[in-house]
């Protein structure tokens, strides 16, 4: 039986506009923060940020060393996070349903922690019981480690795999709860949500 269902969230409940993210926080800081193809460094610094292994404020840094006020740097980025995101309303509306039916929710996310805090103060976790997140976790979602460390914290709400459904849009993140058991809905279709309805209520309809 169907206890509880896993949400990614980015391209899947919601989707970053990253150039006005960049337009906004160049008008404010003078410096853009858009990440080209030769950055490497940048770009480590920027992955290594999603499991917990390198401070995000070295980004910043990394762009513009005299940065003399990185508080105040983060706070605009993260207001901009926030601020810039198209949100799959249709899929809230299911999420809200679903909350009512009595299925426990919950997220599981790759994602640093700044961008976890701005997502926390603008409410688009409200209606989820925890975020499971890759910065806590250590590891991405594209590794099997990080559905071993999901399935310990499942067992403090008496889940088993075989209990949830878990929804992805990355099709290595989806293959790696299937090999956890975890009933999956690879989600593609952003922010159509006819195709998820229809396999959700397959899923559902068959855990009865």
């Amino acid at each position: 039986m169907i206890k509880a269902l896993i949400f990614d969230f980015g391209g899947v409940i919601y989707k970053t506009k990253w150039k006005e993210l960049n337009d906004f926080f160049l008008k404010k800081n003078g410096f853009s923060i858009a990440l080209q193809e030769g950055d490497k460094e940048l770009i480590k610094i920027y992955n290594n940020s999603d499991i917990g292994k390198e401070d995000f404020r070295n980004f910043f840094f990394k762009i513009k060393p005299d940065i003399s006020d990185i508080d105040r740097i983060l706070k605009d980025y993260k207001k901009g996070y926030a601020r810039f995101k198209i949100l799959n309303h249709e899929l809230l509306k299911i999420i809200e349903n679903l909350k009512k039916k009595g299925f426990m929710l919950f997220g599981f996310t790759d994602i640093k922690k700044e961008h976890y805090e701005a997502n926390l103060e603008a409410g688009i976790y409200d209606s989820f019981i925890e975020i499971f997140a890759s910065y806590k976790f250590g590891c991405l979602k594209s590794e099997k480690e990080a559905f071993e460390k999901l399935i310990t914290e499942l067992k403090r709400y008496n889940l088993a795999p075989q209990e949830c459904v878990f929804i992805d849009d990355h099709i290595p993140n989806i293959r790696n709860a299937d090999s956890f058991g975890f009933k999956t809905i690879h989600y593609a279709e952003f922010p159509s949500v006819e195709l998820l309805k229809k396999k959700l209520n397959e899923i559902l309809s068959k855990s009865d």
